[in-house]
């Protein structure tokens, strides 16, 4: 993957991309990738979002995007970026809300091209806080913690 830039947050590094002034991509990098300073407004624009967003919790995003996935995908993340600060779902909630499965729900929220933004850690399981893009559940603990002001993650 390509990122035309790759920032430092309090998940750790994020790499940002984008096509024709629209965010494609936002992925969770390893510590090792070497951090590419934004270059140009658009992706300057994306970095101080995402840093509002680190520094303010309820920040709403003011950002133009292109996904790329299956309209049942795109109908999962569509929902999703309705979810408010402060508020989860569960998976099966979704599900049914959507009319599929809760595993379906997962594998939309595992692909999701565009974390945070699209706040697929506020779909938790029925009995815990399920699992995050296939990562550490440390980054989905943060987000949420972060978000509720709450230390019980």
């Amino acid at each position: 993957m390509v990122y035309q830039a790759i920032i430092q947050t309090p998940v750790g590094k994020l790499g940002i991309s984008t096509f024709d002034r629209l965010l494609t991509r936002i992925d969770f990098l390893t510590e090792d990738k070497s951090l590419i300073a934004p270059k140009g407004k658009t992706l300057n624009h994306i970095v101080n979002q995402l840093i509002h967003y680190f520094q303010y919790p309820n920040f709403k995003f003011n950002i133009p995007y292109q996904l790329q996935g299956t309209p049942f995908q795109k109908k999962v993340w569509q929902t999703l970026s309705k979810l408010s600060p402060k508020k989860t779902i569960s998976y099966g909630t979704l599900a049914k809300k959507l009319n599929t499965g809760a595993r379906a729900i997962g594998n939309a929220c595992r692909v999701n091209p565009l974390p945070i933004l699209i706040p697929c850690h506020r779909v938790v399981a029925q009995r815990d806080l399920g699992g995050y893009k296939g990562q550490e559940i440390s980054i989905k603990k943060w987000l949420l913690k972060h978000e509720f002001y709450s230390t019980e993650f």
